[in-house]
């Protein structure tokens, strides 16, 4: 059976390979308990994936951290492999908002703003100037 450390560093390696940006969290005395064990953002999308080996379980602060995550508009999953994350990435939506790609091909551009993100925190789409 794979350790955890050789599952995250195979999951990192994946991850990386796709462009995405994320790093491994470790345990220290200045972190919060049950931070999940890999950070992600890819196109403005936030994953957390709590990596656990085929008999590992969830921590009381683990499940709690997952669900403040939920709370804040990411998304945070328990993974045991590689393909547990291939099967996690199939169910986002990591395609540019047209709006984005439509403003990017212009030469003028004007930064709008939306707050409408259950985060809370607004996304920004760029327009065409007028």
């Amino acid at each position: 059976m794979q350790r955890e450390s050789q599952i995250q560093a195979a999951i990192l390696n994946y991850l990386r390979s796709l462009g995405w940006w994320c790093w491994a969290v470790k345990a220290a005395v200045c972190n919060e308990r049950g931070v999940p064990d890999v950070l992600c953002c890819c196109r403005g999308r936030f994953v957390a994936f709590e990596i656990k080996t085929q008999k590992g379980r969830l921590s009381g602060p683990q499940k709690i951290q997952i669900q403040r995550i939920h709370r804040a508009g990411g998304r945070a999953v328990t993974v045991r492999s590689v393909e547990d994350v291939r099967a996690i990435l199939e169910t986002l939506d990591l395609k540019q908002d047209d709006t984005e790609q439509a403003a990017k091909n212009k030469s003028q551009k004007v930064k709008i703003k939306s707050n409408d993100s259950p985060s809370g925190w607004g996304k920004i789409y760029y327009a065409k100037k007028n």
